[in-house]
């Protein structure tokens, strides 16, 4: 009988804090606490992790730091507190990276829990083309051009029966995956590139603020700004450091794009396996990365909603107290993920 901590009934949380990667809801932990469970741990903008007690857009966000608990809640068990302290050392919450975070922290939970929401898996999926229709040409077109429907598991639920299964057997034929093998095949596929549709939604997301962080920074580096030497090489290093987070990031979703594309021209159980490694291997250092990235850029934008906002001692303020904690332990869970990879490293 297994010792792990379980939490199989809980219910799920909230579908914006399910798709969230600075997001924890506690309902879904093991946890004996009602009034912990009914709190969330959070990523701030120093990239720390804090337990929020209650949000409300009027009132604000009232959160205390993991340390604090036993003197705010002196009821807290031991398991608990050990428990919390494990997840408030992960980098992220998204639901990919997850999976393996709580597994290694002992923690077993329903798989439904781990879960995107309906909605957002909808949205990635049609947004998925460019994974789903190679397979689907693979296996069912003739080279030109696809068969009416992209969705594999819609053309495995097609009414003719003996249809189905001629694309089953032509799916084991060209994959080398036993029929019987096949929807278990579907399904990972499926999670497969929806993380990595996730991933690079997450990261889409992101851009816009970039582009007007840039500028923001290049402001601040002009001589005319009247900043300290030591606020403008602060300036530097958040500079360099977001450009190559920025650039290493999309230049591994980029090789996972091609890792697809080697899959599509030869299928067979091994490539399959070497691509599910390589993705599944980098959920946890691509959730950090962009979650850190993620939560810099909006907390900065609520701060400054436009360039004209904040005089320059505020902004170097800014660079140093909110913007410059953290990064350098993203830019070496970057390169450790590249070293992995076979990327060279980036330099700062």
């Amino acid at each position: 009988m297994s010792d792990k901590p379980k939490n199989p009934s809980s219910p799920s949380p909230p579908a914006a804090d399910r798709d969230a990667m600075d997001k924890l809801s506690l309902s879904t932990m093991p946890l004996a606490s009602t009034t912990l469970k009914s709190a969330k741990l959070v990523k701030n903008a120093q990239l720390e992790t804090m337990v929020e007690l209650h949000s409300d857009k009027d009132t604000g966000s009232l959160q205390i730091r993991p340390a604090d608990i036993p003197a705010s809640f002196p009821a807290t068990s031991k398991q608990d507190l050990a428990l919390i302290e494990g997840l408030a050392a992960l980098k992220s919450y998204d639901v990919f990276s997850l999976r393996s975070s709580l597994a290694k922290l002992g923690i077993e939970m329903d798989k439904s829990q781990l879960e995107l929401s309906d909605e957002t898996k909808a949205r990635l999926e049609r947004n998925s083309m460019e994974f789903i229709r190679p397979l689907v040409i693979n296996l069912f077109g003739d080279g030109t051009e696809a068969p009416d429907s992209t969705s594999l598991a819609k053309l495995l639920r097609d009414p003719d029966i003996a249809r189905v299964q001629q694309r089953l057997k032509i799916m084991s034929q060209k994959t080398g995956i036993p029929v019987e093998g096949i929807p278990a095949f579907l399904q990972t596929y499926r999670d497969m590139f929806l993380s990595t549709s996730y991933y690079r939604d997450s990261f889409d997301a992101i851009a816009p603020d970039l582009n007007r962080f840039w500028l923001w920074l290049a402001e601040l580096k002009s001589p005319r700004s009247g900043a300290s030497a030591a606020a403008l090489a602060a300036c530097g290093r958040v500079t360099v450091i977001v450009r190559n987070l920025f650039t290493s990031t999309r230049d591994r979703q980029n090789k996972f794009r091609a890792s697809f594309e080697s899959f599509w021209r030869d299928m067979n159980p091994e490539s399959f396996q070497r691509l599910r490694q390589q993705i599944e291997d980098n959920h946890s250092s691509m959730g950090a990365v962009l979650c850190g990235l993620g939560v810099k850029m909006r907390s900065w934008s609520a701060a400054f909603p436009d360039n004209n906002t904040g005089s320059p001692a505020a902004r170097t303020a800014y660079v140093t107290s909110e913007l410059e904690p953290g990064l350098d332990a993203l830019m070496t869970i970057e390169n450790d993920a590249r070293f992995r990879l076979g990327m060279p490293k980036m330099t700062q």
